[in-house]
């Protein structure tokens, strides 16, 4: 089978691997769309190590099953499409896949393992099974909602409260979404550089805006304004701050500076890169530093499975909208055009990309599988952000 093999910090190219065997308790499917995460891109970038090279990037995942494990016989079959969560997981930019799913309300099946990232995974993936309503360029997005639903419902902020988010990449937009019209919290503000994920997030919830290049002291002028009596929550989903002790108060420094004394500032954002962050600040307020853990000894996969299930349903019923995140269509095995998504992610008015089965594309002008791509205008700012 073909896959996007990365053997190193930007090295990525197509290459082959033995089709995958179905052991008793995995299924094996076939690739119908993955979008490429930020993470796949940390690695990419160096940001990230995943202990042992090479790797085949993805998790961001939907497939068809093909072969069902002995073991699973009853609780999935071919023909199903299945979309999942694990932490410590490669291999989906490839043609097929084997998967050990444990499935919401699955009981007795989960087992663990020890990475060299220190803490416990499991061996299985929270799952699960699409409804036909849902396509699969868009159901790639359960992956990352999960990953912002498990970090919310663990650190939860109270109805009302006014919130913090820091960047607005998709995770972003998708806490920004679920902040507002989940957990009803009263007013959300974005911080980030780029002026059309600023515009968007206003589009889908943020009420206040700040671009923190072109913004610098519009920005400082509001924290020595509204220090210590702005926010009560803070969301931290940026992967990766460059910055210096020597320079100008940093983005996190910025955003712990509105938190009210005992405010929570909750990290989301995953980099191996040290960070700089201001423990004075933590100690002179007494703020709360959490986060959602990665060892399923705390968060079990089996919970992980519940909160998949959770994501499905808010996108399913559109309370969260997926399309925003999605603005750009890449065929599986167009080797060109998967390297330009990665090495161009995050530019201007991009979101993800959706890196869709060669059959699944063909499908796409046909708008057989999904609607057109949401493209991100160049102008008309919402009323009121300031970006």
């Amino acid at each position: 089978m073909y896959v996007h093999m990365m053997t190193a910090p930007g090295e990525l190219a197509l290459s082959t691997v033995p089709d995958p065997v179905c052991s008793p308790d995995e299924i094996v499917m076939q690739t119908e769309a993955v979008s490429i995460c930020s993470t796949d891109v940390s690695y990419f970038r160096g940001h990230l190590s995943p202990g042992a090279w090479p790797i085949i990037p993805g998790h961001e995942y939907v497939g068809r099953v093909l072969e069902v494990g002995r073991s699973l016989k009853g609780s999935v079959e071919p023909g199903d499409r299945i979309c999942y969560w694990g932490q410590t997981d490669f291999g989906g930019m490839a043609e097929y896949r084997a998967l050990r799913p444990l499935f919401p309300g699955q009981t007795g099946a989960e087992t663990t393992w020890y990475t060299d990232r220190n803490f416990y995974d499991a061996d299985q993936a929270a799952s699960v099974i699409l409804p036909a309503s849902v396509p699969s360029s868009l159901a790639t997005v359960v992956e990352p909602l999960t990953s912002v639903l498990r970090s919310l419902l663990w650190n939860p902020p109270r109805p009302g409260d006014t919130c913090v988010v820091l960047g607005c990449g998709p995770s972003a937009l998708l806490a920004v979404q679920v902040l507002r019209r989940y957990f009803g919290v009263g007013h959300v503000t974005v911080l980030d550089r780029n002026a059309e994920r600023l515009r968007l997030a206003c589009e889908n919830g943020a009420g206040l805006a700040f671009n923190t290049e072109t913004q610098t002291e519009v920005l400082a002028d509001f924290v020595r304004e509204h220090h210590d009596t702005y926010a009560d929550y803070v969301f931290d989903a940026l992967p990766h701050v460059e910055g210096s002790v020597e320079g100008p108060k940093d983005v996190r420094e910025q955003a712990m500076g509105l938190l009210r004394p005992g405010g929570a500032y909750v990290v989301y954002g995953a980099t191996a890169v040290p960070q700089l962050i201001n423990t004075w600040m933590i100690l002179a307020k007494g703020l709360s530093l959490r986060a959602a853990p990665f060892d399923v000894r705390q968060f079990p996969m089996a919970r992980s499975a519940e909160v998949a299930g959770v994501a499905l349903r808010l996108i399913e019923s559109g309370l969260v909208d997926a399309r925003p995140l999605m603005t750009s269509y890449v065929s599986l095995d167009d080797e060109d055009g998967v390297r330009r998504a990665f090495t161009e992610y995050g530019q201007g008015a991009s979101m993800k990309t959706s890196l869709l089965a060669p059959d699944v594309f063909a499908r796409t002008g046909a708008e057989q599988d999904l609607g057109e791509p949401v493209r991100v205008g160049l102008t008309g700012r919402p009323t009121g952000a300031a970006v």
